[in-house]
């Protein structure tokens, strides 16, 4: 199980921050990242997720907390080698797609973190700043990295987004 210590900030000018993660930061790779969510009737929320990225399908459950603006998450995944016959599978055992997101964007290393300058559909351009670490006792220290990089690029605190993702789109859905 790894532990995940990421927060995400909404970014107005995209093309100043991918400039400057460039002067900075190593440019890892570009990708599109499809997540397909899954509950179970019955259910408010998702219990599991399956991403396709890079021929690459994972799926992933995690054990989530917020502290301010910042998660800190148990992460749990696996590959699967066939998607359409996992989400079969899925299908065959309950579970139904609860909502779909896609990113696009580019990955960066700084500071060994990882920091995404994604635009996600529907809702716009963030950046997302993480690290994965092994030992509770890190995290206090990742967070104050994490708000480190933040500034390091010019964005303000006051752009974090504390929801998930899930929940703004899910809000979006219901505001129709």
């Amino acid at each position: 199980m790894a532990i995940e210590v990421e927060l995400k900030a909404k970014v107005d000018d995209p093309d100043r921050i991918r400039n400057t993660l460039n002067q900075i930061a190593q440019h890892v790779r570009s990708y599109e990242k499809k997540d397909t969510y899954f509950t179970r009737q019955g259910l408010s929320g998702s219990l599991f997720r399956i991403r396709h990225d890079a021929g690459v399908c994972t799926v992933t459950y995690k054990k989530k907390s917020r502290e301010d603006g910042i998660e800190v998450n148990r992460e749990y995944e696996f590959n699967v080698s066939d998607e359409l016959e996992f989400i079969g599978f899925c299908d065959y055992l309950g579970y139904t797609t609860y909502i779909e997101k896609k990113k696009t964007g580019d990955m960066y290393s700084y500071d060994q973190a990882l920091v995404e300058l994604t635009l996600v559909d529907q809702l716009g351009w963030f950046v997302e700043i993480e690290y994965i670490i092994d030992d509770e006792s890190e995290i206090d220290i990742s967070k104050e990295k994490l708000n480190k990089i933040l500034s390091d690029i010019n964005i303000s605190r006051a752009k974090i987004e504390s929801r998930y993702y899930m929940e703004i789109l899910l809000e979006q859905k219901r505001e129709g």
